[in-house]
């Protein structure tokens, strides 16, 4: 059970839906000229959307002179736009904070006070033990001490990284008998069995080597902003979903974020997340494609009540399962961005 935690922080970050920024729709303003893009026409019915898109700092173009409102929107496009959008609704300007330190994750112990009762780089704490979906994660300072307080406070993160979770563990003291799974822990310590987030939602625990592997992905900024800002929970809403009834053994769902197209379903749980709470103005919705039994139901639904989500046909079907446009997706974020452009059912 003497095992150091070299991943302890490789998916931390990767939990349940909160909103820490307090986000609620902050209204946003433009922050640079739109100057137009030769394939987007003047009238059409994207244009607006598109140039509000592009001054709110939400959007860019495929290059300095064409936006290819027709070209599909990737799922790491969508990311970026969700981690901006959020961003943008916290009251900052649209930009994707760089990624932390990978090398320097931290583990601090504090008491209820606040006083720091010890603390190590996530690679030499120095006893632990994971396994199974629940990590059972315990400290042990290695020999008795009465005076420890009972409960502590355990701090995650990176440093020069301003996110961190916390969490509260219990002192134990441990004997390890010989020939069991607990051999030679023993001391006092705090334990940290049900290794759940303050709103009761396990953690995600996940291998350290996709972080050195994917930190050069452009996108990839974006989705740690994201998880660690704890909106939304980016591998079982996004990934497991994008996979779908093509998943194979060797299927890696995370090499295909630049490639595979972002569907409709997709592009409602990032923005549901990122948006923050917006005004309702549809109180009564009906969704003849969306019922209590499709995924994510409540996300969805969230963004026709505000009147961000339109139908793709005359019944009203959401058709989550497809693709969207870059001119759709504007089309669909400058109505988060500008509340006038929302649309009232009926």
């Amino acid at each position: 059970m003497k095992r150091t935690l070299a991943i302890i922080l490789t998916a931390v970050f990767l939990s349940a839906l909160s909103i820490p920024c307090g986000a609620t729709g902050t209204e946003t303003t433009a922050s640079r000229v739109y100057s137009g893009f030769a394939d987007v026409a003047e009238g059409s019915a994207s244009y607006e959307a598109i140039k509000l898109c592009y001054e709110r700092g939400l959007m860019n173009g495929a290059s300095d002179t064409a936006f290819n409102p027709q070209g599909k929107l990737t799922v790491a496009q969508l990311v970026v736009l969700a981690a901006r959008l959020y961003d943008l609704q916290c009251g900052g300007d649209g930009t994707v904070p760089d990624l932390p330190d990978m090398n320097q994750p931290y583990l601090r112990f504090l008491n209820e006070d606040g006083g720091l009762i010890a603390s190590y780089p996530a690679g030499e704490l120095p006893h632990s033990y994971t396994g199974g979906m629940n990590p059972y994660f315990c400290l042990s300072l290695e020999e008795e001490d009465a005076s420890l307080p009972e409960t502590c406070r355990l701090e995650i993160g990176f440093e020069g990284y301003n996110h961190i979770r916390a969490y509260q563990g219990l002192r134990q003291s441990y004997h390890s008998e010989p020939g069991t799974m607990t051999q030679g822990f023993q001391g006092t310590g705090y334990c940290f069995e049900d290794f759940d987030d303050p709103d009761g939602n396990s953690v995600f625990w996940y291998n350290a080597a996709n972080f050195t592997r994917l930190a050069s992905a452009w996108w990839y900024p974006a989705l740690v902003y994201l998880t660690s800002e704890n909106k939304v929970n980016l591998f079982s809403d996004l990934l497991v979903p994008l996979a779908g009834e093509n998943q194979t053994e060797d299927y890696d769902a995370l090499t295909h974020f630049s490639n595979d197209s972002a569907r409709r379903d997709m592009f409602a749980v990032l923005v549901n997340a990122a948006a923050g709470e917006l005004e309702v103005l549809n109180e009564t919705v009906s969704v003849p494609d969306i019922d209590e039994e499709t995924p994510n139901a409540e996300r969805i639904l969230n963004l026709y009540r505000a009147g961000v989500l339109t139908g793709i046909d005359q019944a009203g079907n959401f058709g989550g399962d497809k693709e969207l446009t870059r001119a759709q997706a504007a089309i669909m974020l400058a109505r988060v961005l500008e509340p006038s452009l929302r649309v009232r059912a009926g």
